[in-house]
């Protein structure tokens, strides 16, 4: 499930409540429950993705991740498809108690993770945008419990772009086994130097935009002192030229990223 990853997406959730005014709200109030429906959601159903990722990608992971449950056989295929499956029916389940604009969501967003690992993986680009879309539609989840999105979208707009640029350089670590098992992504497709390139591209733009929130009202200044320590974080992933440092040095500065709205939200 990867739960750190898990634990983020619930975290965007609860970023995207609190900027649309979710803190006017007792923790006895429909609204309050709705949140904890949301984190708990996006927590399980981001699990589902993950899981159903590593069903589809278990040949290459033979090459690229031996240690994953699937081909170290501490899971069977099977058995993880199931586990999946019962995942996203269970963050689904939860999604009708909360309103209609989150069932759609949560529905929809299931079934791109699910198309995701069995098609788009192998689609060069789209999958790496599928992806990232993802990842910036929790922050819109959130706010959907209070059926305000749009205070969201210019957060989404900030994590989609950081994770374009994180998945078109983590191509590149999987070049040889997706390679082997004949999946076609970015960096298979157009090679490592042009995958640097773009996903470098991305990923300043991300940094480039990250003051506007400030610069428009809609975060306190406390979010400019912690967005700068995420950007340089960032910046450090695009100088080195290890795809695998560039991977672990963009989800620290994403999940830094994250505090930088809470404490822009809260403070």
């Amino acid at each position: 499930m990867r739960l750190e990853n898990c634990a983020m997406a619930g975290l965007a959730v609860m970023i995207g409540f609190i900027l649309a005014k979710g803190l006017q709200f007792s923790v006895y109030s429909p609204q309050f429950l709705g949140l904890v429906l949301a984190f708990a959601s996006a927590f399980v159903i981001t699990g589902a993705g993950n899981t159903i990722n590593d069903y589809y990608d278990r040949e290459a992971d033979k090459k690229n991740a031996p240690k994953r449950p699937i081909p170290s056989k501490a899971i069977s295929a099977k058995g993880a498809f199931y586990v999946a499956m019962i995942l996203f029916a269970a963050g689904i389940s939860m999604s009708l108690f909360i309103n209609p604009q989150c069932i759609a969501l949560a529905s929809f967003n299931s079934v791109l993770l699910l198309f995701y690992g069995r098609n788009l993986k192998s689609s060069v680009f789209a999958g790496n945008v599928a992806v990232s879309y993802l990842t910036a539609s929790t922050f819109v989840y959130g706010a959907l419990v209070l059926q305000n999105p749009a205070t969201t979208m210019l957060l989404a707009l900030l994590a989609f772009l950081a994770n374009v640029g994180r998945e078109i350089i983590g191509d590149v670590e999987d070049i040889a086994g997706d390679k082997k098992a004949k999946i076609k992504t970015f960096a298979t497709k157009h090679g490592a130097k042009k995958s640097w390139l773009y996903g470098r591209l991305y990923i300043l733009a991300a940094v480039l935009l990250s003051p506007v929130p400030y610069l428009y009202d809609m975060l306190g200044l406390s979010y400019l002192f912690v967005v700068v320590i995420a950007d340089a974080v960032f910046i450090a992933s695009i100088v080195t030229n290890n795809a695998r440092l560039n991977q672990k040095l963009t989800k620290i500065a994403i999940f830094i990223g994250l505090v930088a709205f809470l404490a822009g939200a809260l403070l």
